[in-house]
């Protein structure tokens, strides 16, 4: 979440510190990581429980905080605009309806719910799998031909392309260059992104979990705590240099995902590490006000805020936020009706 924060605090910054975008670079790591976490804990559920996966209750559970926190920032946003005596641009924000409905355009960090939905979907997917039995070697099979036709789709710019929304534009260039002018192709189109880049993440996912992988991985991962913080940062801080683009998405989530279950077994229990887990989902939907509020602060303040930041006033700004977003969240999970609202608990 501290990573999330940091990607996200230099929103609106015009020049940039000196190596902040490496900075930002390292902590780009957390969506792929909270991707991998997700689908692995769903999928190894799947195995231990025989149960099968509540994809209704856990849809909603997605779903309704996502409108929620779609209306709240869009309310934010038409307050902030009217106040500002800038209503040309909230009405340009409504220029796109399927992006703000669909795409999580209320608020540029939302889009992640809707992309955990559509991977949350692909669970039916493992079931049908699971009740065929399929071995460890046709899971790893799946998992690399989905990973390379990701790596395919993105080196042939049909890639997701934001603020616009578009999905596989170079595709449509050829055979039907008007296709994303149709508002049903086109969320049909980001879908089937989305999907193809979920699957990957989800067939590893399966392969970690896999009963006849599961438990020899789990003690390779276990006895070798500093061997996977190093492969972490090493793909973390080189991966963009050796590998293709979504080889190094999923190594990028999926170290850091191994090296955090390699570390656990040396973390005793933590009363502060247990509330920022329980409050982690709340603090990424109520992180983006608080940056908010605190730089139309700092620019009323310092009106050069945004042409001479530093690297260290940036990393306060994130802990304070964080720290801000925790407090609030765990205040806001006390009350049952308000948690089910805007965090699905």
């Amino acid at each position: 979440m501290y990573g999330v924060i940091i990607v996200h605090i230099d929103e609106g910054v015009k020049v940039f510190p000196p190596g902040w975008l490496s900075i930002t670079n390292f902590a780009s790591f957390s969506v792929p990581f909270f991707l991998a976490a997700a689908f692995y804990f769903a999928i190894n559920k799947l195995y231990t429980s025989q149960k099968r996966y509540p994809l209704k209750s856990r849809l909603l559970r997605l779903l309704i905080p996502y409108g929620t926190w779609s209306v709240l920032y869009l309310l934010y946003k038409a307050a902030k605009f009217m106040v500002a005596g800038e209503p040309n641009r909230l009405f340009q924000l409504f220029q796109d309806p399927l992006s703000l409905v669909f795409f999580g355009e209320a608020s540029y960090h939302l889009y992640f719910l809707p992309l955990l939905i559509m991977g949350t979907l692909l669970i039916r997917f493992v079931e049908v799998l699971i009740e065929k039995k399929i071995s460890w070697k046709g899971a790893a099979l799946i998992a690399f031909v989905s990973l390379l036709v990701y790596q395919v789709i993105l080196s042939s710019g049909n890639g997701l392309k934001r603020p616009d929304n578009i999905a596989f534009e170079s595709l449509l260039a050829t055979i039907f260059p008007e296709g994303n002018a149709n508002p049903l192709l086109r969320l049909l189109l980001v879908e089937l992104f989305w999907a193809l880049r979920c699957l990957p993440y989800v067939m590893f996912a399966m392969l970690l979990a896999h009963p006849k992988t599961n438990k020899f991985s789990l003690t390779l991962i276990g006895n070798n705590p500093v061997f996977w913080v190093l492969v972490f940062l090493f793909i973390n801080i080189f991966g963009s240099w050796m590998l293709p683009n979504a080889v190094e998405e999923i190594a990028r989530g999926y170290t850091a995902f191994i090296a955090a279950i390699a570390i656990s077994n040396s973390v005793k229990e933590n009363p502060a590490i247990k509330s920022i887990s329980l409050c982690s989902f709340g603090i990424y939907c109520i992180h983006v006000f608080f940056i908010e509020a605190i730089q139309s602060i700092l620019v009323r303040l310092y009106p050069g805020y945004v042409n001479n930041v530093s690297t260290l006033s940036l990393i306060s700004a994130t802990t304070l936020i964080f720290v801000m977003s925790w407090i609030t969240t765990s205040i806001l999970v006390k009350n049952k009706k308000v948690s089910r609202i805007l965090y699905g608990t």
